[in-house]
């Protein structure tokens, strides 16, 4: 008698279980909507730029721009990402790309007029050089123009570290040094 009401406990709360989730699932489903509802417009980005995702009300957008312009839905955007791939003279593909973005990358895409957004190169590499008592440290900081962060990768990987070159004004010191990642 007992096992009876276990077996029927068990079942009320796999089909309460199914319940559940079929209401989340239906509440969670997105809706589908077709081109034809949405309201696009064109944003003029740099030619050398061959990817662009922004983050926007109803999600992050990627595009492909052609030619350096590309379509957005009409809204309030923040920059996510550019991306800038080419190929060296030996097959090698270099890409350049920029992301985490401060308050400068906010931008509104609008049907009546195109916006540029100066994205993408150059980018600028500098050292930065610290002393703590006699020992000095090197860190090398590649930003963009909106100060974003910048990766850049050579067939998919990091390239081989900088080399760093000291001398002094008399030559008397002259030494390169490798920098090293991680």
């Amino acid at each position: 008698m007992q096992n009876k009401y276990i077996v029927w406990l068990v079942l009320g709360l796999g089909l309460f279980g199914l319940l559940v989730v079929s209401i989340y699932r239906l509440k969670n489903t997105p809706t589908a909507i077709s081109d034809k509802d949405v309201v696009y417009g064109s944003v003029n980005l740099p030619e050398t730029i061959t990817q662009f995702a922004a983050d926007g009300e109803n999600g992050i957008v990627n595009i492909k721009p052609d030619k350096g312009i590309g379509q957005l839905p009409v809204g309030e955007y923040t920059t996510r990402l550019w991306r800038t791939e080419r190929e060296d003279d030996q097959g090698n593909t270099w890409i350049l790309t920029g992301q985490s973005f401060g308050d400068q990358s906010l931008f509104e895409v609008n049907d009546s007029n195109q916006i540029k957004l100066d994205i993408g190169e150059p980018i600028i590499s500098t050292v930065d050089a610290r002393k703590s008592g006699s020992i000095y440290s090197f860190n090398q900081i590649i930003k963009g123009r909106l100060d974003e962060h910048i990766e850049l990768t050579r067939n998919g990987a990091r390239p081989r570290a900088p080399k760093l070159n000291i001398k002094n004004k008399d030559g008397t010191y002259d030494r390169t040094f490798s920098f090293e990642y991680g």
